[in-house]
């Protein structure tokens, strides 16, 4: 087995080979921008959880706690946004299934008095 020898070369151990001083780009630190408030807006929470249960009261907490974060930079912003989509659809879902419901049952009744 075949060991290395540094000295190999006339008694001088090899030397580093030499490279031109390079230049390293200087690159700038990175800029830190203010993050948003760690505190969360109440409203938009509230607003998000009342618009599974109480659509009416979820869309409105959830507009009011929408314009809060928007003005105030608080977080909560997006489940604000969520709450207001969630409590409309739902909102319009219901109004649907009413008229289906009072057409089926006027349908419904009227074909009964026919009989």
């Amino acid at each position: 087995m075949s060991q290395y020898n540094p000295y190999a070369n006339g008694g001088q151990p090899m030397q580093q080979p030499q490279y031109p001083d390079q230049q390293y780009p200087n690159y700038a630190q990175p800029q830190y921008y203010n993050a948003q408030s760690s505190k969360w807006n109440a409203m938009a929470i509230a607003g998000f959880v009342c618009s599974f249960f109480f659509s009416l009261i979820g869309l409105i907490l959830s507009i009011i706690g929408y314009t809060q974060t928007k003005k105030s930079g608080e977080r909560g912003g997006d489940f604000a946004l969520a709450g207001i989509i969630i409590s409309a659809v739902s909102i319009a879902l219901t109004i649907l299934v009413c008229i289906l419901v009072f057409v089926l049952f006027g349908s419904v009744m009227t074909a009964l008095l026919r009989m």
